[in-house]
Parts: C-alpha cells; sequence; structure tokens
C-alpha cells in the first residue's frame, strides 16, 4: 500500500524479524507495488511497480542490493524461473492512472529477461 512493503514471518518465534519498507517512490511521487517475487535459491526477492522499476532486495540484511534503470511504462508483473536464473517482467500500461491515460496508438507490452548477477 501506497509504495511499502511488508516482511511479515508466520513463525511466532520469529516476529521480532518482521518489518516494512518504502519502495517505488520518486520525491513526493509514490507508485503502487504490482508484484513481490521471492528467489528461491538465494531467498532475496524482487519488487516491481507503477513507476517502472524493479529492485533487488535481501530480506535479511533488509537492504535494497540493486535498483534497475527505470522502464518507460509501469511494471505490472514478474517472475523468476525455477532455479532463479532468470527474471521475467513485462512492461505496460498497467492502468493505474485511469482510461484516460491510456493511448491505444502509443501502447506498447513488452516482455523483458533478464540474468541476476550472483555475488559469492
Amino acid at each position: 500500500i501506497e509504495g511499502w512493503v511488508g516482511v511479515h514471518h508466520l513463525d511466532d518465534q520469529q516476529q521480532s524479524k518482521n518489518f516494512t519498507f518504502k519502495c517505488h517512490r520518486d520525491n513526493n511521487d509514490i507508485y503502487s507495488v504490482n508484484s513481490l517475487n521471492f528467489h528461491l535459491v538465494h531467498h532475496t526477492f524482487a519488487t516491481v511497480g507503477s513507476d517502472g522499476a524493479f529492485n533487488f532486495w535481501d530480506k535479511d540484511s533488509k537492504q535494497r542490493l540493486k535498483a534497475m534503470s527505470r522502464c518507460s511504462q509501469p511494471i505490472p508483473c514478474s517472475a523468476f524461473n525455477n532455479d532463479g536464473s532468470i527474471y521475467a517482467y513485462s512492461s505496460c500500461y498497467d492502468w493505474s492512472k485511469g482510461a484516460e491515460n491510456h493511448n491505444p496508438a502509443t501502447a506498447k507490452i513488452y516482455i523483458f529477461l533478464h540474468l541476476p548477477q550472483v555475488h559469492s
């Protein structure tokens, strides 16, 4: 909600590790967080938003690992493949600004594949 992401553990013993943070913001502009995906191998996660950005996060250190360059359109969805070697995301109009801002003549739909860097 309002560009915030919350990480909340289901195990009562880990409730002290819960946290929230701001993301997908640009000064006073707040964008929706459209998708959050966990990397099954490294236990990090990625968020995408209506600002056209995607970011990689480390939940254990509670910090952003990498902010990627923004797309010219919002990113409504994303996913890692099953071994985490490919991160796929789409870029298109996401209706966050309503029908009056949608222009079918210039609207393009893209699907991108990103190869995450693994640091050891």
